[in-house]
């Protein structure tokens, strides 16, 4: 911890009141006074003392390993995970602004959901049954994108019986074996990159394999091929719908595997998931998920790369189990878990939200 009694003092009050209050975030700038997240909204704690440049040093000095100093130093910024007083993890975003350095952390639940109590659609669970092929999930930063992908591994970790490698950058949620055996792999210490670690899945005895990020050149190819030898991939994408998501992955094939990066995408994919986490009825934040799934329709608009008629396919094909987000939106309203001028925020057309 922090070096002199006073900063450790102080370090270790935000964190107590940050875990008092339940925040989901802690936010950390030198000159100014400790942040918290409270349900969406930010709360200053001005009742504290204003952070000075050598606290948030000390801290970032106390619990940064050796190797990732030195890519703090080389790279000006890194996420890793930070357990405080073996009371709470965090994942942890420590970078640069204005020449010093100031941390963003955000607090990982001490348990892994189990995926219907946080409102993960029937559907996904369907699709996973299947245990083959690629599941997109994407959304913007802190949308819950890692806690659904971690719900759907433990929910194959408690009911199958599979051997699941996770490709992390950081590891934040720890798993133990249950019906499954599960293998995490962190990007930067245990493999030296997402693409490497995919590399030397394609042969291995796996049956599961999650990806934490798609950026990399040459992952997305990876992904298909490790769908087309029968496996079941997850991974997440930074984009704000399961349409732009399709769009943005073939975008990133070279464009002379274009063709076959549209015929193995028809073939494995088997839903897209785009979520939010909208402020909840009474506190806390409720998922929605928009889920489109693979059909012959799909397929077509897949190949011809008319993207624009798939927000008609999403809308007119809730038998095939999918769910636009307007809709789920709504269906939430309904049922009183968030209210509609929250969900208008969130909807992609503000008129489609009809009031409780």
């Amino acid at each position: 911890m922090p070096g002199s009694s006073a900063e450790t003092l102080l370090i270790n009050t935000i964190f107590s009141v940050a875990l008092e209050k339940k925040a989901t975030d802690i936010h950390l700038m030198p000159g100014n006074y400790p942040v918290l997240r409270l349900d969406d909204k930010l709360y200053v704690l001005a009742e504290e003392q204003v952070l000075t440049v050598d606290a948030i040093n000390a801290l970032v000095d106390s619990w940064l390993a050796d190797e990732d100093k030195e890519r703090l130093r080389s790279e000006r910024e890194i996420r890793t995970v930070f357990t405080w007083a073996d009371r709470a993890r965090f994942r942890a975003t420590v970078f640069y602004q204005q020449g010093y350095l100031a941390v963003s952390m955000r607090r990982i639940p001490e348990t892994i959901s189990d995926p219907k109590s946080l409102l993960v659609p029937d559907v996904v669970l369907d699709k996973i049954a299947g245990l083959q092929g690629l599941i997109i999930i994407c959304g913007s930063f802190n949308s819950g994108r890692t806690t659904t992908m971690a719900s759907l591994v433990q929910h194959i970790n408690m009911n199958y019986s599979k051997r699941i490698t996770t490709l992390e950058r950081p590891i934040e949620y720890i798993f133990a074996n249950n019906r499954s055996v599960v293998n995490q792999r962190e990007i930067g210490r245990d493999t030296p990159s997402f693409v490497h670690g995919m590399r030397d899945l394609l042969d291995d005895d796996v049956d599961v394999v999650t990806v934490t990020e798609l950026m990399e050149p040459g992952s997305h190819e990876l992904v298909l091929t490790l769908a087309e030898g029968g496996k079941l991939v997850l991974a997440i994408m930074d984009t704000n719908s399961s349409i732009s998501a399709i769009e943005k992955f073939l975008d990133n094939v070279p464009h002379d595997k274009r063709k076959w990066a549209k015929d193995s995408l028809a073939s494995v994919l088997r839903a897209v998931v785009s979520q939010r986490l909208v402020p909840g009825i009474g506190g806390g934040r409720v998922l929605a998920c928009e889920v489109l799934t693979m059909s012959p329709a799909v397929a077509s608009i897949l190949q011809e790369e008319k993207f624009t008629q798939l927000n008609n396919v999403l809308q007119t094909s809730r038998e095939e189990g999918m769910v636009s987000l307007d809709f789920r939106l709504n269906e939430l309203v309904r049922g009183g878990k968030i209210a509609a001028e929250e969900a208008k925020k969130f909807a992609l057309d503000p008129s489609n939200i009809r009031a409780r």
